[in-house]
């Protein structure tokens, strides 16, 4: 939630920053401190998907390089910035031992590409070339998060 709050902030999102302090509010108190989305089940309250390197991006920074890091996955240098800078956001990452966080992010990671397997089966299979189809997709995808 701090991630999503200061980066809607950021880029002028009033409303998406409030969305987000209601979901907020919400979820620790009905939700019964966060175990629940509730404000998305009963408020239609959807998360902000907002980031520094969206922020950085509607400011005018360009992407720069595509690349493509181990375990994380494609990125840019704006993003692969933002993302350092939004770690510092991500309260998991304040959590004592260390591997705990770890382990937080590691789930994260495994349930976000285990929902995405196929979509990136079917791009890998219908691609002349491979690595530009992803290139392509991931800075049209992320363009396409910046301009909302």
């Amino acid at each position: 939630m701090p991630v999503r709050f200061v980066n809607s902030l950021f880029q002028g999102k009033i409303k998406g920053a409030g969305t987000e302090l209601a979901r907020f509010g919400i979820n620790t108190t009905v939700g019964l401190a966060g175990f629940f989305d509730v404000a998305k089940s009963w408020f239609d309250l959807n998360a902000q998907e907002e980031d520094l390197g969206q922020t950085f991006g509607s400011y005018g920074m360009g992407g720069m390089m595509y690349i493509v890091w181990p375990f994380l996955g494609p990125s840019t240098v704006r993003d692969t910035v933002g993302f350092v800078g939004d770690s510092f956001l991500d309260v998991a990452n304040y959590i004592n031992p260390f591997y705990v966080p770890m382990s937080i992010h590691a789930y994260d990671r495994i349930n976000k590409t285990s929902l995405d397997l196929g979509t990136y089966e079917d791009l890998k299979e219908s691609a002349i070339e491979p690595y530009t189809a992803f290139r392509d997709a991931y800075i049209q995808y992320r363009n396409g998060q910046i301009k909302k």
